[in-house]
Parts: C-alpha cells; sequence; structure tokens
C-alpha cells in the first residue's frame, strides 16, 4: 500500500481528491553543503544553498514551500525551523538510517539541535546526529510548534559518550500547547553510544503537549544503568493523551546492555493518558510501575502486556 509518506518522499508531491497527485503550489528550495553556496539563487538543483539556515530564511511563511536537501549538513548553531507549512525533505533511499543527515559540528556546545516552532510542517526522509564532549544537557531536535507531521526521520541524541552520560541527554523533546504531531516510521535513540548515567531518555513530553501519535516508530538504546528509559513525562507534561501504536521499544541487553528498569517513567500527574497499542519492548523488565499508562494488544497481563519474548 502507498502511504501518505511515500508521496511525500515523490520530490514534493502531495495527494489529493480523487487520488491524483499535485505538486506543491509553494516555492521549492535545493541545499547541498558540498556543492551548494548561500549566494547561490537556491530555487534549483544546480545551484542550491549551502546551509538550512538560508533556505529557512528565503521560504516563504504559510506558503507550503519545500526545502530538499541531500548529504549532510553540519551545524555549529541550533538551526531554527520557525515558519509555518515549509517542509523539509531530504533526498535519499528511506532506510534505517538515510545518507541525508544533519549533524552536529564544531566544538562548542549549542542545543537543541533543531528547534521547531513552525506549524503545519511536512518533515520527511532524513537521519540526525547530535552530541558533545560535555557534560551539560543537550537536546538533539525540539518540536514545540503543533500540527507537524513526521514521516521516516531519525531523532539520534547522545552521539558522545559524555552527552550521553548526563541526565539532561534527548534524542527528541515534544513540547506546546498545541501538540496534535504524528511521527510515522521513525527512530528515536542512539544504541551505537552507550549511556551510562541514570535518569535520562531518548523522549520528553513537556508542557501539557496534546494529542501526539507515534505510528511504526522505533525506540532504540543502549543503557549501562537500569534507570535510563525510553520516555519521560514529568508533572503536566502531556493533555489529553499520547499513543504509541505498533511501536517498537529496544535496548540492546542481547548485545550487553544492561536491563532497563522500565521503560517508561509517568508521572502520576501527567495530565493526560499513555496509549499503548500492539507495541513490542525488548530489553525493559515492564513498560511502566507509575502514572496513566494503558497498554493493549497481545495477551493482556497487566503493565508486561506485548513485552518481547524468546522464540526458544
Amino acid at each position: 500500500m502507498t502511504t501518505f509518506a511515500d508521496l511525500v518522499f515523490s520530490l514534493g508531491s502531495i495527494p489529493c481528491l480523487g487520488g491524483a497527485i499535485l505538486p506543491f503550489p509553494g516555492n521549492y528550495w535545493w541545499v547541498n553543503e558540498t556543492t551548494g553556496n548561500d549566494g547561490y539563487p537556491g530555487n534549483t538543483p544546480d545551484q542550491p544553498f549551502a546551509t538550512l539556515a538560508r533556505a529557512q530564511q528565503v521560504a516563504v511563511d504559510s506558503n507550503n514551500d519545500v526545502v530538499f536537501f541531500s548529504g549532510t549538513i553540519h551545524t555549529t548553531a541550533t538551526i531554527a525551523w520557525a515558519k509555518n507549512w515549509v517542509h523539509l525533505i531530504g533526498l535519499t533511499a528511506p532506510s534505517n538510517n538515510g545518507r541525508a543527515r544533519i549533524s552536529s559540528s564544531g566544538t562548542t556546545v549549542f542545543t537543541p539541535m533543531v528547534n521547531v516552532t513552525g506549524e503545519g510542517c511536512i518533515i520527511a526522509n532524513f537521519d540526525t546526529f547530535y552530541g558533545y564532549d560535555s557534560n551539560t544537557a543537550q537536546v538533539c531536535w525540539a518540536e514545540a510548534g503543533g500540527r507537524n507531521y513526521y514521516a521516516n526521520v531519525g531523532f539520534r541524541g547522545g552521539g558522545n559518550a559524555t552527552a550521553a552520560a548526563h541526565a539532561g541527554m534527548r534524542s527528541l523533546t515534544v513540547a506546546g500547547s498545541d501538540g496534535e504531531n504524528k511521527f510515522y516510521d521513525c527512530i528515536i535513540g542512539l544504541d551505537t553510544v552507550v549511556r551510562a548515567t541514570g535518569t535520562n531518555a531518548s523522549l520528553e513530553f513537556l508542557n501539557g503537549t496534546p494529542r501526539n501519535v507515534f505510528r511504526n516508530c522505533v525506540f532504540q538504546a543502549d543503557v549501562s544503568n537500569a534507570a535510563d528509559v525510553h520516555v519521560t513525562i514529568g508533572v503536566g507534561g502531556i493533555d489529553r493523551y499520547v499513543l504509541f501504536d505498533r511501536c517498537t521499544f529496544f535496548n540492546a541487553t542481547d548485545s550487553g546492555a544492561t536491563a532497563m528498569t522500565v521503560a517508561f517513567t509517568v508521572n502520576a500527574s501527567a495530565g493526560g493518558s499513555v496509549l499503548l497499542q500492539d507495541c513490542a519492548s525488548h530489553g525493559a523488565t515492564v513498560y511502566a510501575t507509575t502514572g496513566p499508562i494503558y497498554v493493549t494488544g497481545a495477551v493482556p497481563t497487566g503493565n508486561t502486556t506485548g513485552l518481547a519474548v524468546a522464540a526458544t
């Protein structure tokens, strides 16, 4: 079945009534760090910009402009994605670790690497990698806009052992009163650098963000402290609900990682419900032991529902 994400990958096409495919009505902008220059017009593939910051600068707010990029974009400062309905699509095969990538660079710590405050953006088909040799809280991607759609994006924070050992390490944070974001076929977390502290998390919800949906996403980790988790939600972190549908929560215990005590830490006053539909977890003893978290699928057995079981 062709999904909406598949259509997004078709160089900026969108579906309309009757199944026809139409191009986005806004401007197309192109970015390539290797072949581009911010002095170029940026509106053709053969004269691309060199930075996403320049593309965001010229893109027209609320116009359904599309920014395409290829290769790795290195950044030494936070990329602010602040305009509504300005879409960002990587030009690469939609693999497990796409070669269209945004990566931190330099030695001066900044956080987050990308800060999304725009609304109605389609963000698809690329990877991210972030982390500095600094014992400070570091966030790879902050979603604070709302009503955005993410498809096949890798959020990989903690890309340095020192960063991964800090309690404030996050691959993704979701905040804001608008919420209502969708994350489809995304990867959240990094399993190539060991997380050696307690209480850090791949994903955190903040400030009463409502009705976010994660579908077919993979959460991955390699921890050496049982207190680390995939997801954390503090007091008032969500509103209404957050839904995890057919998601996998994987901690690499068969490759030497320490089992997590819980996959989720959810405060009893989280502000809404955490719903897990047909999910699976490996490398954590249980999904959670506290908070309004509800699991369905497989054979219901309390907080162990859906835990992956060895075939042998």
